[in-house]
């Protein structure tokens, strides 16, 4: 006979390995039940901080989680890991691949690591996922590591998520200035250069140490290595230090939900304001803003807006924005795409609608 939601809350609030697993098991099969779940587990939400871990293949993102959790373990540190695996083309499941590549030897009681399927996600979290985080949260985790497929710029719910959001870059990337410019990188709170023991690493740590800066929210650089071990407790206080400072997670404060009646035309202001705070160049001096429909029917069928570059303006910049605004849109529960985008008019249309 299986549990009912009330026992299963009560396992999970109190840290119980089966009954957490089982919670997973649900969220990943029915969103609805898993819903119900998290609302009995309201008075237990809220306390671990999240790490998003992104970055280009290649990067070594799992072996990375591997070390640090195994680091934050050694520092009395209670880690759940989430690691979002590609899914099978057969079954739509996980392929498991990262859980091994994390290493379960690095499993005890303090830890907790489970794969989850993309299932053709493009943001790399699908809503069980987030419902998986948000479970290992509510059953009294210190840190919950999310691990994401590695696609890149395409990788944008775990920037919504995380409380400190890491970007992992290999040595010897080849093309580390294009992939600065992603809308993801743009609100990274670290950045780690990995394999640091090998050649090309100190190249990396110098093009980012070059571009960091003109960023009005500069984020440090930690070279790493799984392999010696160097760097790896820095990384792993710096980001403790952000657990104990609040203030230093804007994320968890900024995550607000917008009821079905409040003016999108508002939220984007809002969202045209934290722009302005994040990007390395003044959106409004090479983009024009237009609103296409109005209020009303933007209520209907989501708030259309197209930005224009101005004369003298890069197209480059609407990437940028875009980039962004998919970014901090996920961050006030709404959500951002990009409709039509013409590089060579210098044209491109946003939807921005309330997430589902």
């Amino acid at each position: 006979m299986g549990l009912s939601l009330d026992d299963l809350a009560a396992g999970v609030a109190a840290g119980e390995r089966p009954a957490l697993a089982r919670a997973l098991s649900l969220a990943e099969r029915d969103s609805a039940s898993a819903a119900g779940l998290l609302s009995r587990l309201g008075d237990s939400l809220g306390r671990a901080h999240v790490i998003g871990i992104t970055g280009p293949p290649g990067a070594g993102k799992s072996t990375l989680v591997g070390v640090m959790l195994r680091q934050f373990l050694q520092m009395g540190q209670r880690v759940a890991v989430l690691a979002v695996d590609p899914s099978s083309p057969v079954t739509g499941g996980a392929l498991l691949g990262d859980r091994f590549r994390i290493g379960e030897s690095a499993a005890d009681d303090r830890s907790f690591i489970r794969s989850t399927a993309t299932r053709g996600s493009l943001g790399g979290l699908t809503s069980a996922a987030r419902q998986m985080v948000a479970l290992m949260d509510a059953a009294g985790f210190d840190l919950v590591i999310v691990e994401t497929v590695g696609t890149g710029q395409s990788e944008i719910d775990v920037a919504g998520l995380a409380d400190s959001l890491v970007v992992a870059f290999p040595p010897g990337l080849g093309d580390e200035l294009q992939a600065i410019k992603a809308g993801i990188l743009e609100l990274a709170d670290l950045l780690v250069v990995t394999k640091s023991d090998t050649a090309g690493a100190h190249l990396a740590c110098q093009a980012l140490r070059t571009v960091a800066p003109l960023w009005r929210n500069a984020p440090p650089i930690h070279p790493v290595s799984a392999l010696t071990g160097d760097g790896i407790i820095d990384l792993a206080e710096a980001i403790l230090a952000r657990v104990r400072n609040p203030e230093s997670s804007p994320r968890r404060d900024a995550r607000v939900t917008r009821s079905a009646d409040s003016s999108l035309a508002d939220a984007f202001q809002d969202l045209r304001l934290e722009l302005d705070t994040r990007l390395p160049f003044d959106p409004a001096a090479g983009l024009s803003i237009q609103l296409v429909n109005t209020e009303s029917a933007a209520q209907a069928s989501g708030l259309q807006v197209l930005y224009s570059v101005r004369p003298g303006g890069d197209s480059f910049q609407l990437g940028a924005v875009a980039g962004a605004l998919m970014v901090l849109a996920a961050d006030m529960n709404l959500s951002c795409s990009v409709e039509d985008l013409d590089l060579s008019g210098g044209r491109m249309q946003l939807l921005l609608e309330h997430a589902a």
